[in-house]
């Protein structure tokens, strides 16, 4: 399986720093399954036309972790939830996010298991 991740974005904006791109990775890994929790509930209540302010917010992280296979998906529920555009795609879209998400989830926790205290790639691991 592809890694579904793709770390350069964060790599070239702190300029090679391991602590600040595994902060960013620590931050997406506890608030990520609350994120997942709130759009299954949103879904489940029928409250659709909600689920484009939790997108909005994903979006950012999902572009700065290189998460390819979840940023269409984001763009798409903040787009037709926002402007109630097909919406009866959106449940199927929101599953679909919540489980890219959380297999994202598993290779970042994964990611950063392999990485040692000071910060860098722990070779032996990987």
């Amino acid at each position: 399986m592809l890694t579904p991740f793709d770390l350069t974005y964060l790599e070239d904006a702190f300029q090679g720093n391991r602590r600040l791109v595994n902060g960013i990775i620590e931050l997406f890994l506890k608030q990520s399954p609350d994120y997942c929790a709130i759009l299954e509930s949103r879904v489940d209540a029928g409250e659709l036309d909600c689920l484009h302010t939790v997108a909005h917010t994903l979006k950012s992280s999902v572009k700065m972790l290189g998460l390819k296979d979840t940023e269409y998906l984001v763009l798409g529920i903040e787009t037709r939830s926002k402007f109630s555009e097909n919406t009866s795609e959106l449940p199927g879209m929101v599953y679909e996010l919540v489980y890219e998400l959380k297999r994202a989830h598993t290779a970042l926790s994964l990611y950063l298991s392999s990485t040692n205290e000071a910060g860098e790639f722990n070779s032996e691991v990987a």
